[in-house]
């Protein structure tokens, strides 16, 4: 099967290709920015026409040449004219794809207000929705509410509230209900409507098992990523009109987001956003995704790093944007670790897709063997020390101790290798790959997740040891606290560095 993609370098883009490439289907994408295509790990996979959605109709017309399916996945939404943009895009998109002789066209839009009263940018959504139903060639066009996943714009909100407001305003939209749905099953509807036989030329409504309110998406968030409840207290004055506006900019302060994307998705905040009967039929079309519809829940779990196997939160994932050099997956076998679970952030991703993780990198070269580098890592911390400063971990450990933490020396074992779980003065190792991979976790009452990693690469006759300092803030506290970091990293650490090279003998 061919399918064509239109919007293969956003969100969804980028996780879908992956999906189409695993069912043996040849993909064509359309590409404005080569060097972000260039970031993906599929990018060899594809075949690729440069040009853009508007103005280049020759670029369009060979995109869809040959195509059984063309997936739409654009929307102009950071530019103050997107509804134009979107408008020309779809009939530039319909009357291709009717030349071709297209098989079908799958789009994702959002869910339709009751009443008809829609923000703009719902409008224009549902807008695009029609102007594909309208042509003739077969559409499916899915309507969705938040998407729960790292880097989708409505989770990134939610994610930054939760985590950088403790006390909400109470403003009407905040108890007006949503139906969230999970990355992979927006995938999944996506992928089957592909292959739908012809008749089928409609619009279905597709969302999650769960109808919550905003305030309630904000504070289970809240609750499964380990933080203090949030709660809303009333204001006292009515909101003005502009206030979507005023709250736009209060995100665009409050994360990486740019506020001519926050502004429309605020704006529709406004409305109740649930689905109807078509999500049933939608099921029974495309089949239920694969181990039933995702709860909200188990949706941020997954957006988090979390294990499936209820692990603790200590326990998720503590590097949850890749560098580009780490390539993504976004596959729907990701159990084996094989690929890059759809729900986490990408490094295609917009900058603060899945929380504002901070990184602090250096490397030292050594004459010494990765085999005799590694043994020094080994022994690491106890009556060894850490080969930093004086002073500097004894004082880390003291104001940990008066917060009521653990201090920064517990000991060490003694006598055998290091497994994970095991405890290192303040930390714990989390991942082990003998002679290769040293990952330790700060059980320090820190606020966010800190890790240190150690990377051993073997280099002629010598060795590399790469180290990685990383923060993962929650609240406004992890913020300070990786505003310290910043200064005092590179201070310490490098120190740390030459010290477990020269211990190697180089």
């Amino acid at each position: 099967m061919r399918s064509a993609v239109i919007g293969s370098t956003g969100y969804l883009g980028t996780r879908l290709v992956p999906r189409l490439l695993a069912r043996g289907d040849q993909v064509t994408v359309l590409v404005r920015s080569p060097e972000k295509l260039a970031r993906s790990a599929w990018a060899d996979r594809v075949d690729v026409v440069p040009g853009e959605l508007g103005g280049d109709p020759a670029a369009l017309a060979h995109l869809v040449e040959g195509a059984d399916a063309v997936v739409h996945l654009v929307h102009a939404l950071d530019h103050a004219d997107f509804p134009e943009r979107d408008r020309a895009g779809a009939h530039a998109v319909a009357e291709a794809a009717a030349a071709a002789g297209v098989g079908r066209i799958v789009y994702l839009g959002g869910l339709r207000p009751p009443g008809g009263d829609a923000s703009r940018h719902l409008a224009s959504r549902a807008e695009v929705a029609d102007i594909f139903l309208a042509s003739p060639v077969p559409t499916v066009a899915l309507e969705a509410s938040i998407v729960v996943g790292s880097g989708s714009a409505s989770f990134e909100m939610i994610r930054y509230l939760a985590e950088r407001v403790p006390v909400l305003p109470a403003i009407p939209w905040l108890h007006h209900r949503t139906q969230p749905i999970a990355v992979d099953d927006v995938l999944h509807y996506l992928v089957a409507a592909t292959v739908l036989p012809p008749e089928v030329d409609r619009a279905f409504d597709v969302g999650g098992p769960d109808v919550l309110s905003y305030l309630d998406l904000v504070q289970r968030y809240a609750r499964l990523a380990g933080l203090p409840q949030r709660i809303a207290v009333p204001l006292p004055v009515p909101v003005p009109p502009g206030g979507p506006t005023v709250a736009a900019a209060a995100m665009e302060l409050l994360s990486p987001l740019p506020r001519t994307l926050v502004e429309p998705l605020v704006e529709s905040l406004r409305h109740e956003l649930v689905c109807g009967p078509s999500l049933a039929e939608a099921v029974a079309a495309m089949g239920p995704p694969p181990g039933g519809p995702t709860t909200y829940d188990s949706a941020v779990r997954a957006a988090l790093g979390r294990r499936r196997d209820g692990a603790d939160p200590a326990e998720w994932e503590p590097s949850p944007r890749p560098s580009s050099s780490d390539g993504d997956g976004a596959g729907p076998s990701s159990d084996d670790g094989s690929e890059r679970p759809a729900a986490l952030a990408l490094a295609t991703d917009p900058v603060g897709s899945g929380g504002a993780t901070w990184r602090w990198r250096t490397r030292a070269d050594a004459r010494a063997s990765a085999r005799t580098v590694w043994s020094v890592l080994q022994r690491l911390g106890g009556d060894t020390g850490w080969y930093t400063p004086p002073g500097v971990f004894g004082a880390l450990g003291w104001a940990d101790q008066l917060l009521g933490g653990v201090g920064a020396y517990r000991g060490r074992p003694h006598g055998r290798d290091l497994v994970v779980g095991d405890v290192i003065d303040a930390w714990r190792v989390e991942a082990l790959e003998p002679e290769r991979l040293l990952r330790l976790r700060a059980d320090l009452r820190v606020p966010g997740r800190l890790w240190l990693q150690f990377t051993v690469v073997p280099q002629g006759q010598g060795s590399r040891l790469d180290v990685e300092l990383g923060f993962a803030p929650s609240g406004l506290a992890g913020v300070a606290y990786g505003a310290a970091l910043r200064v005092g990293a590179p201070l310490v650490f490098p120190w740390m560095v030459r010290g477990i090279v020269g211990a190697a003998g180089s």
